[in-house]
């Protein structure tokens, strides 16, 4: 079969993986990079990622790919996290850090405590409806002071930038699974872009394509037919891992109803500052901002890291990067500046660079389950995969890898 796949991002390259051993594949890309949210760039020889990326030991898909395409030699380790509030840093890697987490008061450090207990034991996310809402859960099971001062802050105002009555409980219980504050993280020593660059090796070498900078200016559902550069090229099965706003306005002969399902999709944008300095920030490797205009979250990728001529950290915003998107790259490092200065006021940056997504992640509402697309669709040719197709699983690496290959299994078994 001649398969075309739109993105070239880690849900369309393992797709093409798997499919290019029996069929024709051509991957499309608009940008100049392959890789998505997990492409790198170069400085001073050396490739560092657009955005922040690291692997949990439970991640049993990237890890195997990483095997496979990077000859993966892992550095592990055990992460810090703290927390910046109200001019104060505060250590979040242990239980006993938690009696000097002074943000909460006595009864609220109890509750979070007590919280966190159930969460790593008892908790099964799988249990919890699709419909209750993020707010109800964990005040419920957390507390409301807890709720507001803390997840409210963390999840509605810097993630989404949609109230915790809008966010699904079961989406946000199956990140807190993930046991992000307090698992092993791991970097490959060969970096991410070997692995990106081994797996479109691996798909040129069953005689497919992975091509960049192709903007798909239509597709023609009814005729199975794409126009590309102003090209058009016929197919047998259409794979679609671009974000469904962008699929939706190229695409003819959707179905009424199901296109105004898919159109309830909205994504959360974000901003990714990358900059070098000769030394750490702290000993933390992922620090969370609160209550700050605009720079939300802190990852020294060096922590895990360590082998650029430079510290290499990651300043970043989702919920609300909107708004920055449009805004020049020294609006927006004065303005993020302003908070990390406050936190850091000995900081000095050697250099830095900006990076801007409108589509980082769905926005997982409690109502997502109702319309969020499948791998099948009404249209026997055409296929979804990526991260919008993978609720309630975490946005990371490993969901997007499984989501390739689940729509090749799909293809293959009809």
């Amino acid at each position: 079969m001649k398969i075309i796949i739109l993105g070239a991002g880690l849900s369309g390259l393992s797709a093409a993986i798997e499919l290019s051993k029996e069929n024709e594949i051509l991957v499309l890309e608009k940008n100049n990079y392959i890789g998505g949210l997990a492409a790198s760039f170069e400085y001073k020889n050396y490739k560092i990622p657009l955005y922040y990326h690291h692997v949990f030991s439970h991640d049993s898909v990237t890890l195997s790919f990483l095997r496979r395409f990077n000859n993966a030699d892992m550095t592990w380790k055990k992460i810090k996290m703290a927390i910046l509030v109200n001019d104060k840093l505060y250590n979040f890697t242990n239980p006993l850090a938690l009696l000097r987490f002074n943000y909460l008061n006595l009864k609220e450090k109890i509750r979070y405590g007590l919280f966190g207990l159930y969460v790593f034991t008892v908790m099964n996310p799988e249990k919890i409806p699709d419909s209750l809402d993020a707010e109800k859960w964990l005040k419920k099971y957390a507390g409301k002071g807890v709720t507001k001062k803390l997840f409210y802050e963390l999840y509605a105002k810097n993630k989404f930038n949609i109230p915790l009555s809008e966010i699904s409980a079961k989406q946000f219980a199956y990140r807190l699974k993930a046991k992000e504050a307090l698992g092993i993280f791991g970097y490959p020593k060969n970096g991410l872009d070997l692995l990106i660059e081994n797996m479109k090796k691996q798909i040129e070498e069953n005689k497919s394509k992975v091509l960049t900078n192709q903007k798909v200016q239509e597709i023609n559902l009814t005729k199975k037919e794409v126009k590309v550069n102003n090209k058009k090229i016929k197919y047998d099965i259409l794979i679609n891992t671009i974000p469904i706003p962008e699929f939706l306005k190229i695409s003819k002969g959707l179905p009424k109803t199901y296109e105004e399902k898919l159109s309830r999709i909205r994504y959360c944008p974000a901003i990714s500052i990358v900059i070098g300095t000769d030394k750490f920030l702290s000993d933390h490797y992922w620090l969370n901002v609160l209550k700050e205009p605009k720079l939300q979250m802190i990852m020294q990728h060096s922590w895990l890291y360590d082998a650029y001529p430079e510290k290499i950290t990651w300043l970043l915003r989702y919920g609300g990067s909107e708004e920055d998107l449009n805004l020049s790259d020294d609006k927006i490092f004065k303005e993020y500046f302003l908070s990390l200065k406050k936190y850091f006021p000995n900081i000095r940056i050697n250099w830095y660079k900006i990076f801007r997504e409108k589509y980082a992640e769905p926005v997982y509402d409690k109502n997502y389950s109702l319309y969020k697309p499948d791998y099948k669709t009404p249209i026997p040719s055409l296929y979804h995969a990526g991260i919008q197709i993978t609720y309630p699983l975490i946005r990371n690496m490993n969901s997007a890898l499984i989501s390739g290959l689940e729509v090749a299994k799909l293809i293959k078994e009809t």
